[in-house]
């Protein structure tokens, strides 16, 4: 546990928490954040939130060597992990982290960028916007092995490469210490900003109506979230499918399987038994189909990955989340 006091440590968990607290960059348990120290990688674990570093023990010690050796091998870090039986498992893009060769790396699930990611000219769209940084565009591919072997591939043309968009997904920022990869991770903040749509009001009396009428439903805890359903341009890009993993997992493919209710153009509710992670995460995506527009191409995730995001891994990251939340909130009573 000597690394655990580490200055660097004590810095990811600075910088982790505060990352976490800004729901434009992370939702819930989404992101993730690590430090190579001395052969370790140091790194957030699976469900826990980048919000809670520092009230809490968030971060997992694994061996780089090791870790590289099985995405070589194809090892699914799921199961090598089952196998050392510890309590706290790395996040799913351990993987990804280990093979990168700077030390400090920050995974986030920037609105802007995902804005930009499920975009079919999304490529050229960041190139006009990060020209002159060292940055690549990484296709769709699933999170894990998949994901870290294309990283991988494209570090192994470009070893220079600081910046990654992840196509469907979110942004990876490196440096050699936590407050250069902050640095660079505000520095395409700024470069891909959109400033979202202004979204009509939700109708008030028409939602308390309906929640009157169907007493298992309240009102959502942000206001943005409203804009889903006052938005056309909202509503007819989440007709369209699913932009995005976190949205398939939290938010459901279809209707019934949703935590949420758009009441036609009104507004939205959300069910009583709606949890934190569900209510963040259905901010994240208005916030993210606020800063779409209307005329976008866009690439939603197809039947095939979306297979390939909702399996039992998933529901089970799913569960850790709330738990991790049910856990802080505990901690800090």
């Amino acid at each position: 546990m000597e690394g655990r006091i580490h200055p660097e440590i004590a810095i990811l968990e600075e910088i982790s928490a505060r990352l976490g607290a800004n729901p434009l960059l992370v939702q819930a348990g989404s992101g993730n954040t690590s430090i190579k120290l001395g052969g370790i990688l140091w790194i957030k674990a699976s469900g826990k939130w980048l919000a809670h570093a520092g009230q809490e023990d968030i971060f997992v010690p694994v061996g780089v060597a090791a870790m590289r050796d099985c995405v070589v091998r194809g090892v699914d870090l799921a199961k090598h992990w089952e196998a050392t039986g510890r309590r706290l498992r790395p996040s799913i893009e351990t993987a990804m982290h280990a093979v990168i060769p700077h030390r400090a790396v920050i995974h986030v699930h920037s609105v802007n960028t995902i804005a930009w990611a499920v975009r079919r000219d999304g490529q050229a769209r960041c190139a006009e916007r990060l020209a002159g940084l060292a940055w690549q565009w990484v296709p769709y591919v699933p999170s894990g092995l998949p994901l870290a072997r294309q990283v991988a591939k494209c570090l192994a043309k470009a070893p220079e490469t600081r910046v990654l968009v992840l196509g469907n997904h979110g942004l990876v920022v490196c440096g050699e210490d936590c407050q250069a990869a902050e640095a660079a991770l505000q520095e395409v903040e700024n470069r891909l900003a959109i400033q979202p749509r202004r979204a009509p009001p939700p109708n008030r009396a028409i939602l308390e109506q309906q929640i009157a009428a169907a007493p298992g439903w309240v009102l959502p805890d942000q206001e943005a979230v409203h804009s889903l359903a006052t938005d056309s341009v909202a509503r007819t890009t989440l007709q369209g499918g699913i932009l995005y993993p976190c949205q398939a997992i939290f938010l459901g493919t279809n209707a019934r399987m949703a935590p949420h209710w758009i009441v036609g153009h009104s507004g939205v509710i959300v069910s009583r038994s709606a949890n934190q992670a569900e209510q963040e995460m259905l901010r994240g995506l208005a916030e993210v189909v606020q800063r779409i527009d209307g005329d976008a191409d866009l690439r939603y995730l197809t039947r095939a990955e979306l297979a390939r995001v909702l399996t039992q891994e998933a529901q089970q990251y799913r569960g850790l989340v709330q738990r991790s939340a049910v856990q802080a909130r505990v901690a800090i009573a």
